[in-house]
């Protein structure tokens, strides 16, 4: 290979990386709404102080990511359901205190996060997120994971960081669940 096709190849592939990362742009509701709707495939809503999602999104029916976090939301409309294509939901720095069972009609969703909010059960019905990959519930005041999590089959990682397990309970919860990257934090000096 001449050193000139060399160039021409790395020229190449680095267009074709840009043109992928590009691919995944996330994009402002402002942004989007410039756009054809079928174009924008993520969307990024965050520190706007949300008490509602806005009905807007619902608009972009071809969405594979949206991004929702540190926001003020305490429920998701049962119309989620029309985004059947979204892949990634981040719900994460919100103010939800009850599992949003609608995320259970989303059956596309690989990656959800709800880090950092107030949620104290994973209800036993998450198994029904067939295709779901990712679990982020970082930070929150868990003291119920529920029956559903070993039925995931998809799952491939749980945050479960910011909860306070003895070593223990964290073996107990990774028998449950082998072949899942469970992510703790060091074991505390508690007892259950």
């Amino acid at each position: 290979m001449t050193v000139k096709r060399f160039v021409i190849f790395l020229i190449f592939i680095g267009s074709s990386l840009s043109s992928s990362i590009n691919a995944q742009k996330y994009y402002t509701l402002k942004e989007a709404k410039t756009m054809p709707p079928d174009s924008v495939f993520y969307l990024k809503i965050n520190r706007k102080k949300l008490i509602q999602i806005p009905k807007e999104v619902l608009e972009f029916k071809k969405l594979k990511g949206l991004d929702l976090s540190k926001n003020r939301l305490e429920n998701i409309p049962p119309v989620i359901i029309n985004l059947s294509e979204l892949e990634i939901l981040d719900l994460s720095k919100n103010r939800f205190e009850i599992f949003p069972k609608e995320i259970f009609d989303l059956e596309s969703l690989r990656v959800l996060s709800l880090g950092s909010n107030q949620l104290s059960y994973i209800p036993n019905t998450i198994y029904t997120c067939a295709m779901l990959e990712k679990l982020d519930m970082y930070n929150n005041p868990i003291n119920d994971l529920g029956s559903g999590l070993p039925r995931l089959k998809s799952l491939l990682e749980l945050d479960l960081r910011g909860l306070m397990y003895n070593s223990k309970r964290q073996a107990e919860i990774r028998s449950k669940l082998s072949g899942v990257n469970i992510l703790f934090d060091a074991p505390c000096n508690c007892t259950d």
